[in-house]
């Protein structure tokens, strides 16, 4: 039975004029299916990879200091306290897409004269060709797909030591930064500490006191025990009193006693900071005094703090080379790969051919009474 018109874009192809004998149809739907599952496989497709982790050099030990101490802004220079796995992962993904990278590569395996291309044709092709990206625990994966089995390994690896290479060139440079940086601070705080060392001193030689805290303990202790000696000499006096004139030397000599004692007891229980050692006076030597020290401690600590963590990153720049852990040396998967585009193309070959032998076995209604 001959149909007329075609309807629709299936229609119209079992309605073409190839299509109208059934064996020619199948035999050149065969011959197609044929030709591109032998070009899905043929030529052979070759999958190489490498698969890496991002390290951070301060995670090595090698600077106690930075992890267990702030460095503020200096921390923003890399290190101190060690970076964020993220940050580690973006910053090695973008070396790897990096236009520098790939020049590594192009020039380690004089990829223009390998493959025939210009230099930027040569940059374009790896841009397409080799892919890099991130896999679940911190993980990159770089792979590419070649026909030459020895090309798709030797990119692989030009990539895997190109951004190690890189990388240690962005570590090493931050490491610097860092260095200067902390030389800079460490410098101020040694000026700090030493006019706080000699501010301290000179108080301490002015004052004739050693400690200014032992000072004001010493002196809070001194009225009380003025006013013990006060009551010890007024039992005496009420003594000699019982057995004694008013004359008697011994009483005398006691009451003059007394009074020294009273007018010291006096002096030293007084608030004025002029009167020396009384207890304002004591008061303002050692507010001053403890604020020297606290100067001294406070410049002390800073200085030991960046001294240390200098130290830590002058130990970081032995091991900046160590930037990137290879999971998996760079290999060939050896699961069988497909040409894509083939097998898209026989896909698509095979679903048209049974669309159209379904369209003639079985038409719609309305290309059924459209036949004379």
């Amino acid at each position: 039975m001959s149909m007329g018109k075609g309807y629709g874009l299936v229609g119209s192809l079992a309605r073409h004029r190839w299509a109208q004998d059934a064996l020619r149809r199948r035999l050149v739907l065969a011959g197609a299916v044929g030709v591109l599952g032998l070009l899905a496989v043929f030529p052979a497709n070759h999958r190489a990879a490498v698969t890496l982790t991002p390290v951070d050099p301060a995670t090595m030990g090698v600077n106690q200091a930075a992890s267990s101490t702030g460095l503020g802004a200096l921390s923003l220079l890399g290190s101190g306290g060690g970076l964020s796995t993220q940050t580690l992962i973006e910053t090695s993904l973008q070396v790897a897409h990096s236009v520098y990278v790939r020049q590594i590569v192009a020039r380690r395996l004089n990829l223009p004269a390998r493959l025939g291309k210009g230099e930027q044709a040569t940059l374009r092709w790896l841009e397409r060709e080799v892919d890099a990206r991130t896999l679940r625990g911190g993980i990159i994966e770089i792979d590419t797909y070649q026909h030459d089995d020895a090309l798709a390994l030797d990119l692989i690896r030009a990539y895997a030591d190109a951004i190690r290479q890189q990388m240690a060139i962005v570590n090493r440079d931050q490491n610097i930064a860092r260095r200067d940086a902390l030389e800079q601070v460490l410098a101020q705080a040694d000026a700090r500490l030493a006019r706080a060392q000699a501010a301290y001193d000179a108080y301490r030689l002015r004052t004739g006191t050693g400690d200014p805290l032992v000072n004001a303990l010493q002196a809070s202790g001194r009225v009380p025990a003025l006013d013990d000696m006060i009551a010890a000499k007024q039992a005496e006096i009420e003594g000699l009193r019982h057995f004694a004139t008013e004359s008697n030397f011994h009483l005398r000599k006691a009451e003059a006693e007394l009074a020294a004692l009273r007018n010291r007891a006096s002096q030293a229980g007084s608030n004025a900071a002029q009167a020396k050692g009384s207890v304002g006076n004591i008061v303002a030597q050692t507010s001053q005094g403890m604020a020297l020290r606290r100067e001294l401690e406070l410049a002390q600590m800073m200085y030991d703090t960046y001294k240390r963590n200098l130290q830590g990153t002058l130990a970081e720049a032995l091991v900046v080379s160590v930037n990137i852990r290879l999971l998996e040396a760079p290999y060939l998967d050896p699961a069988r790969q497909f040409n894509t585009w083939a097998l898209a193309l026989l896909l698509l070959v095979l679903g048209g051919g049974g669309a159209i032998e379904l369209y003639l076995a079985c038409p719609p209604s309305a290309a059924r009474k459209a036949v004379p």
